[in-house]
């Protein structure tokens, strides 16, 4: 199975140890970063990680949270951003 996530997505996931070679993972992390032009973003890889299911579902699981109320604010300010002056 292949995942394509953004950069500080999965730096928030927990620890996830690696495989060394795909043909013994389950899962190959397709990790992207924005490059934030002046008028759109665009998508640029980052990096690959392998992993095996066990080792996702214990990143998935044991990643860093955040409250609703910072949640909620990070929302806000993205939309205050995208709208037009």
């Amino acid at each position: 199975m292949a995942v394509v996530v953004e950069r500080n997505f999965f730096d928030a996931l927990g620890k996830m140890d690696d495989v060394k070679d795909a043909s013994n993972s389950d899962i190959a992390w397709y990790v992207v970063k924005y490059d934030e032009g002046e008028r759109q973003a665009v998508l640029k890889p980052d990096f690959v990680r392998f992993t095996t299911l066990e080792r996702a579902v214990e990143g998935l699981t044991g990643g860093r949270p955040v409250s609703l109320e910072v949640f909620e604010a990070r929302i806000r300010e993205k939309l205050t951003e995208a709208r037009p002056s």
